[in-house]
């Protein structure tokens, strides 16, 4: 037996047997062209670029049906990518300049944008570079007119095992035979990861060499909630899994049969419930899973797939779609997180090179991307008299940085002749908003504490490292003591805080937050379900017993246990 510890992409448990899926290269000839084939050679190109647009919107439409809207707009964005006319004038411009073969200038051009991508730190950008490569694959297949061999027929109970899963690999998978994933790239803002989640099948990634050390036919137990695997598993590991598997299972359906219920705990106390969500479309799942609004709406989508910043016209109609998507639901709108490693091509003259600790957040926006940061203020405060919409700034450091934001979003209110302030609030993301809080609170409606960043700068471990996975733990004593120190400051001043970092979306650890004082928590909205049911069975006493306890333990992993236990 041996045991890996990988990241958890979608949530479950998994008992299966290893398939071990090398995905076949494309093929792609590399050759000069002569001068009089340049056009014939970009009219072949835009030839496969149409045949290629034509199946992904067929099966975006299949999608659709089977799915929802929600995961078929994974491939509108794919589409309105293809059909974008600056990639096209891209790979056409190199087969002009270059005489490159077709083939030649799109993996060039797809290599170009999915390498930058690529190198960065933030997750969500990183999974955009898987989406370039899907794309590239497409159009490459159907220059060969090549449709590609479909994951079918895969054998009872297969655990898929590859490198990296692209989204269209998921929907042509033999599903009915699919119980887990195991990839060693990918992470949970990946598309195919947000596909797991909506179909249901657990997925662990960031296992190192996992296509080599696993052999097809070989059982495998994957834990989606903790990133644990076991390979060959023995007997001891096969009991406590099973049992564990059949307790999910079968909380999941009770969780899901009472999701329209409000989360209340046994002793009367309310916890709302908010969506985090990256794109327009995700906003409908805040009332299918009966949430109370949007808690952190990421705007940098808006910033990050295209190749031009996003006008104002554009992101008013989005912010606005939003709001009356959710009616008299609040929507929390989060500006642009840019800068360090998040990098649209559009201002790579304005960044530094330390990706993790350089100029971002709302620094950035203040300096480097004022301009930008202008228009999006301004689509907000417009979009704003049509619902509930409200302004949350990003990795404030502290009362100097929020006060210059603050400023500007007024006068912009003033200038639009708005006739109620927009609500503004502060993300709690750096240990400097911390050790400020109380300045902080004096200029703000209310907190948000981004978990996700700031274990990140109190523990100095970067949660993409995989050997650092152990070290990078919401649960850590300082972290709980940040939280406690926040909600502390908030409660003196009457302010609301919320957690809109993940950690939240694990019932034990939305228990140990509960009991800490926060009354706000926003996840992802497929996790909703499990975290209100848990938090109905318990007293808001025994959830403040539980903080109590858990504050006074040194050790991280005692304290995962504690929170593991008590779920």
């Amino acid at each position: 037996m041996h045991v890996e510890r990988g990241k958890p992409a979608a949530p479950g448990f998994a008992d299966g047997r290893a398939f071990v899926y090398q995905a076949s290269a494309v093929a792609c000839p590399r050759y000069s062209i002569a001068p009089e084939a340049v056009a014939a050679e970009q009219a072949r190109f835009k030839a496969g670029l149409a045949r290629a647009a034509d199946r992904l919107e067929r099966l975006e439409q299949s999608t659709a049906a089977e799915l929802g809207r929600a995961s078929a707009d994974i491939f509108a964005a794919h589409l309105a990518f293809l059909r974008d006319p600056q990639l096209t004038d891209r790979v056409s411009e190199r087969i002009r300049a270059r005489l490159q073969n077709a083939e030649q200038a799109v993996e060039d051009s797809v290599e170009e944008l999915a390498a930058a991508l690529a190198q960065v730190t933030d997750e969500y950008l990183r999974e955009r570079a898987q989406d370039i490569r899907d794309l590239g694959r497409w159009v490459l297949r159907e220059l060969a007119l090549d449709g590609g061999a479909p994951l079918t027929a895969l054998p009872a109970q297969s655990v898929l095992v590859a490198r990296e899963l692209l989204p269209s690999d998921l929907l042509r998978v033999d599903r009915t035979n699919l119980v887990g994933i195991l990839t060693e790239e990918g992470g949970e803002a990946g598309h195919a990861a947000i596909l797991a989640r909506s179909l249901a099948v657990p997925y662990v990634t960031g296992v190192r060499d996992a296509t080599k050390r696993v052999a097809t036919g070989m059982r495998v137990l994957l834990d989606g909630q903790t990133g644990e695997v076991w390979f060959d598993p023995d007997a001891s590991a096969l009991a406590p899994f099973i049992q564990a598997k059949r307790h999910y299972d079968e909380d999941g359906a009770v969780a899901l049969a009472e999701e329209a219920r409000a989360c209340v705990t046994l002793d009367g106390v309310r916890i709302a419930l908010h969506a985090n969500v990256g794109r327009l479309e995700e906003a409908s799942q805040v009332a299918r899973h009966h949430l109370d609004g949007v808690g952190l709406f990421r705007t940098e989508y808006l910033f990050l797939d295209d190749l031009e910043p996003p006008g104002l016209e554009r992101q008013k109609a989005v912010y606005r779609e939003a709001a009356a998507i959710l009616g008299d639901r609040p929507l929390v709108i989060r500006t642009l997180d840019l800068g360090g490693d998040k990098r649209p091509a559009f201002l790579a003259p304005q960044f530094e090179a330390n990706p993790t600790l350089g100029m971002r957040g709302l620094r950035f926006s203040l300096t480097a991307a004022a301009d930008l940061f202008r228009t999006q203020l301004r689509a907000i405060a417009q979009a704003a008299e049509r619902g509930d919409i409200r302004v949350l700034f990003p990795m404030v450091l502290g009362s100097h940085d929020l006060r210059q934001a603050s400023a500007l979003l007024e006068a912009i209110c003033r200038e639009e002749g708005l006739s109620r302030p927009v609500k503004v609030g502060a993300m709690v993301e750096t240990p400097s908003a911390v050790f400020t809080i109380s300045d902080i609170l004096e200029m703000v409606d209310f907190v948000s504490i981004g978990t996700n960043d700031l274990t990140q700068f109190v523990l100095a471990a970067d949660r993409n490292a995989l050997d650092l996975v152990e070290d990078y733990s919401a649960l850590h004593p300082a972290m709980l003591r940040a939280v406690r120190e926040v909600v502390r400051a908030a409660a003196a001043t009457g302010k609301a805080v919320s957690v809109c970092g993940e950690a939240g979306a694990d019932p034990g650890t939305a228990c140990l937050l509960v009991g800490l004082g926060v009354r706000t928590l926003s996840m992802s909205p497929v996790s909703a379900a499990r975290v209100r049911r848990l938090l109905r069975q318990k007293t808001c006493s025994e959830l403040e017993r539980l903080a109590q306890t858990a504050l006074a333990m040194e050790d991280p992993r005692q304290i995962e246990s504690l929170v593991a236990g008590f779920s």
